[in-house]
């Protein structure tokens, strides 16, 4: 017993022996090596107070992200992540090559951080290494091939960076290698990338070379490649892959569970070698080019039909044809099949899908979903049918049943009829989109009633209308409302005053005519997207509003009451950064909107247009440094453009057009982002500064018109490649025409790529219906004025008319082949027309009127192009010119009968016409109103004249009976 005894207490003192010598090495030192590389390291970040704030002191075991040996005392494990400490606070500056070292590291994850620079080639060396993370850095350059020596290493991520890899042959040598991640990693010069990767196949359990740019594979550089029964996941979305690399990845994964080849160029049907996936959970092929019927893909499908959770074939042009049957897909929770060509109605095929929870059908051309098994889908939580033809009445599958569904996505249709009430008892409900339909009806309490977890709420562009009281109180707690296009009106809804978690409302186009209550101000606080334009409310701002300092704190963001009456002077704002009050009948001096203090610096986009908005502008728009569009055309707003204007950098719209500005243009050869400048219909003078044409290098349209600029047009224009609009019509502009307007290259290659200049405004936010709007400009067209908008950036317009030019036209004009329209009107031109104008291929509208020109023309214009040019002869003119072959009536072969409205049809004309009607009207029936005594005797004369008529006939009548 006693031997038994002492055993057990030596066991016991080995125990605490050991416990003793772990414990001990905790209270040591962490070797000083090792902690003066870690203090270089620490020297080459920027930021990072949290990470770094315990890297002080002798123990850097004790640091925070570092782990040492319980032993030894190396460190083997960095572990600064920034999504897990402080994501606000990331590590910054570059890659110390004194982290190699430490030569016992097991673990690096630098993660999530903006570490710059190159990799270090010494990572190579740390042959302990088991795990690398440097994923979602600002990483550059090429990945050193030194490391393939990382023989130990398990997982490797170095995705979301800006990488390059001239070859993947470094990454065979990795055959212990589980997870790797190389997204994002330019592989665009890597050809035989498969071989490689096909090295390390046994041991992956995940593969990840999304966003690559990788290529088609070359079938016979393709060694066979062997199935893997670790290999789980593959991602090889947004790449160039084919159907043959898609072939390949199923060979090789037999036993895989998630297959991404989204965004790639796979063709045809799905392969048989799918028949043989018996373990797939997800497969996400949208964006390709699968074709045939989707009922024979579906069909392949058939060994994983009881485990896939999750399939999107969204986004193929397969063959037109029905909704192929789900009924045996029982663990199905998220089914994608937009834009698949499906068409006729939805039958039973979701009959058996008890855990569906997304269902997305929309961009097909379902005729109708009466007839699916509504109570055999008790869990559905998010059905999406947007942007689909659905025809009739609402189809929501007697949606009281679905007593789960939490998202409800019917958009985009053409549904049609009333809203039922059976709507208000989805209490789980939190996302409802009946936008763009055609349903009509009243919405009231008891549609709403028991929807009791509704954050989102979209009805817009239907014909439905609001009918709740007053004092109604919402059962939600309601973060977004959008009701554009409804009704709400004509007086502004008290029951929004309810709404008070309100983040965005949209009710514009609501037929509201009234003022702005006083209250709308208690929504402020949590709004940051607000839309209330295209309707009639007039009267001044709510006091509240004008009486805010614009340093009060608001989440607003986006701020839209354009297209209404509301009067008086301009309110400050808060700090926002969209503001639309355009249309409206806002008058006095902008002065207030820049006194303000402080100046809300965060405005990104103003329009102020087509308001009674007059006086001088401040010199204070340097401090809008975000400012990107600026319209405050159509005012009454004078004196000079501020100076300031030429410091806004961001800037790319402005319009200052239909004022009263004068002076000349500022210096603003910082906007060299400027796409679009408008200060036409002003009093501007002097000359077109050069510098127009050597930093405004993106501008699209630059327009000048009805202003008193002269001098001669600076060659500098011909520097401007985007430019397809120039107007500098009606100015006082001398001398020639440049010659190298033909090196304007959007106006001389008709390949040039044209857009729609449109811009950005709630995208970030998603709030907003259009996120975008387009940029607006008035051009002359065929010799009238029209409002150019979404079609803006499609013309191409050179108008010069109306200026003193003189010289010829340039013969290098006839090289702008993508000239749409040419005005050179009114100008001293002379000498002939070009002989190549015919070569203008695009070519519409020719004016060349009112000039002294010479020549023979092109016949496809009417005469009002050419009229004015004395010298001018032959078709479409009745001006003969010599050697015209005549016709046997003395008029040319083909003679002119169009319209010569020019000679004859003038304004003299309609005004002789107006005078003449008034003096013959009046002078004979103001004559009769004044004069009594000739208004009896006109009247007496025609009494007895109509009397002689009387007796006449009658007496004619009795003749002719007594003959016959």
């Amino acid at each position: 017993m006693f031997e038994c005894r002492f055993n057990n207490l030596f066991c016991v003192w080995a125990i605490l022996c050991i416990c003793f010598s772990v414990g001990s090495s905790h209270t040591k030192k962490c070797k000083e090596a090792e902690r003066q590389s870690l203090l270089k390291l620490k020297g080459g970040f920027v930021n990072g107070r949290k990470l770094l704030s315990s890297w002080k002191g002798e123990d850097c075991c004790k640091w925070k992200g570092i782990s040492c040996d319980n032993l030894t005392g190396h460190v083997t494990s960095l572990d600064l992540e920034a999504l897990y400490y402080d994501i606000d606070h990331p590590l910054q500056g570059k890659l110390d090559s004194s982290i190699c070292e430490l030569q016992h590291l097991t673990s690096l994850n630098l993660s999530q951080n903006r570490l710059e620079g190159k990799i270090p080639k010494c990572l190579g060396s740390l042959g302990q290494l088991i795990e690398l993370n440097l994923a979602f850095n600002y990483l550059v350059g090429v990945v050193p091939p030194t490391l393939g020596n990382l023989s130990n290493l398990q997982t490797l991520w170095i995705q979301g960076n800006y990488l390059v890899a001239n070859d993947l042959e470094w990454v065979s040598h990795l055959s212990n290698l589980r997870y790797l991640d190389l997204s994002s990693l330019n592989l665009s010069q890597v050809v035989d990338w498969l071989p490689s990767i096909s090295k390390i196949v046994p041991s992956l359990s995940q593969l990840s070379l999304s966003d690559c740019g990788l290529t088609q594979v070359n079938p016979e550089s393709t060694p066979l490649l062997n199935s893997s029964t670790s290999l789980k996941k593959i991602d090889l979305r947004d790449n160039y892959l084919n159907s043959f690399t898609l072939s390949l990845m199923l060979n090789v994964g037999k036993f895989l569970t998630h297959l991404d080849l989204r965004s790639n160029e796979i063709e045809g049907s799905l392969p048989k070698s799918f028949l043989s996936l018996c373990h797939l959970k997800v497969l996400q092929l949208f964006s390709n080019k699968l074709s045939g019927q989707l009922s024979d893909s579906i069909q392949q499908l058939q060994c994983s039909q009881n485990v896939l959770e999750k399939l999107e074939l969204d986004d193929n042009p397969f063959s037109s044809g029905p909704l192929p049957d789900f009924s045996g897909f029982s663990s199905l929770t998220s089914l994608l099949l937009r834009n698949t060509n499906i068409i006729g109605p939805v039958t039973q095929s979701f009959g058996h899908l008890p855990h569906l929870l997304v269902l997305y059908l929309s961009h097909n051309r379902l005729s109708g979903v009466d007839n699916i098994n509504k109570t055999q889908l008790p869990n559905l939580l998010n059905l999406g049918l947007s942007f689909n033809e659905l025809s009739g009445s609402l189809p929501l599958f007697e949606v009281a049943k679905l007593t789960s569904l939490e998202f409800l996505d019917l958009s985009h249709n053409q549904l049609n009829g009333s809203l039922p009430y059976t709507i208000g008892q989805l209490s789980h409900l939190w996302y409802l989109d009946l936008s763009s339909n055609k349903l009509n009806g009243v919405i009231n309490e008891t549609h709403l009633l028991n929807l009791y977890g509704l954050k989102d709420l979209r009805m817009y562009q239907n014909s439905l209308s609001f009918n709740l009281s007053s004092n109604w109180v919402p059962p939600f707690h309601l973060k977004r409302l959008y009701a554009s296009s409804c009704i709400l009106g004509p007086k502004f809804p008290t029951w929004l005053k309810n709404l008070k978690g309100l983040a965005a409302l949209d009710i514009s186009n609501s037929g509201l005519s009234d003022s702005i209550p006083e209250w709308f101000l208690d929504l402020f606080p949590g709004l940051e997207y607000v839309n209330v334009s295209h309707n009639q409310l007039s009267g001044p701002m709510p006091r509240s509003l004008r009486n805010l300092n614009v340093s009060t704190p608001m989440n607003l963001s986006i701020f839209d009451f354009s297209f209404n009456n509301l009067s008086g002077p301009l309110p400050p704002f808060p700090q926002l950064e969209h503001l639309f009050l355009s249309n409206n009948k806002f008058s006095g001096p902008l002065s207030s909107f820049c006194a303000s203090s402080p100046i809300p610096l965060g405005l990104t986009y103003l329009d102020l247009s087509s308001n009674l908005l007059e006086g001088p502008l401040l010199d204070c728009w340097g401090k809008f440094k975000n400012l990107k569009f600026l319209n405050l055309a159509k005012n009454k707003l004078s004196g000079r453009v501020p100076k300031s204007f030429g410091t806004l950098r961001q800037m790319v719209s402005m319009h200052l057009n239909n004022n009263n500005f004068s002076g000349e243009i500022p210096f603003m050869t910082l906007s060299s982002s400027l796409t679009v400048l408008d200060l036409g219909d002003n009093n501007l003078q002097g000359t077109l500064p050069a510098w127009v044409g050597r930093h405004l290098h993106q501008l699209i349209v630059l327009s000048l018109r009805e202003n008193k600029f002269q001098g001669n047009i600076p060659e500098s224009l011909c520097n401007l490649s985007f430019l397809q609009v120039l107007d500098l019509s009606l100015n006082n502009f001398t001398g020639e025409i440049p010659q190298c307007f033909s090196h304007i290259t959007a106006l001389s290659n008709t390949q040039f790529p044209r857009i729609l200049i449109s811009h950005v405004t709630g995208d970030l936010l998603g709030y907003m219906m259009d996120g975008w709007f387009y940029d607006e400009a008035t051009l002359s067209w065929k010799g009238k004025n029209w409002e150019y908008g979404k079609n803006l950036g499609l013309m191409t317009i050179i108008d010069l008319s109306c200026n003193h030019l003189t010289g010829k036209i340039p013969q290098s004009i006839t090289k702008l082949v993508a000239l749409a329209g040419l005005n050179l009107s009114r100008n001293n031109l002379s000498g002939s027309i070009p002989n190549n104008i015919g070569h203008m291929e695009w070519l519409e509208s020719l004016d060349l009127s009112r000039n002294h020109l010479s020549g023979t023309q092109l016949q496809s214009f009417k005469p009002s192009s050419y009229i004015g040019n004395t010298l001018l002869c032959g078709q479409p003119l009745t001006n003969h010119c010599q050697g015209d072959v005549m016709s046997p009536t003395g008029s040319p072969d083909k003679h002119v009968t169009d319209e010569d409205e020019d000679k004859f049809i003038t304004y003299g004309f309609y005004i002789s016409l107006v005078l003449g009607f008034i003096v013959g009207f009046w002078g004979v029936c103001g004559t009769l109103v004044i004069k009594a005594s000739w208004r009896h005797a006109y009247f007496q004369f025609f009494n007895n004249m109509n009397d002689w008529m009387y007796v006449t006939i009658m007496v004619f009548i009795g003749r002719m009976k007594r003959r016959f």
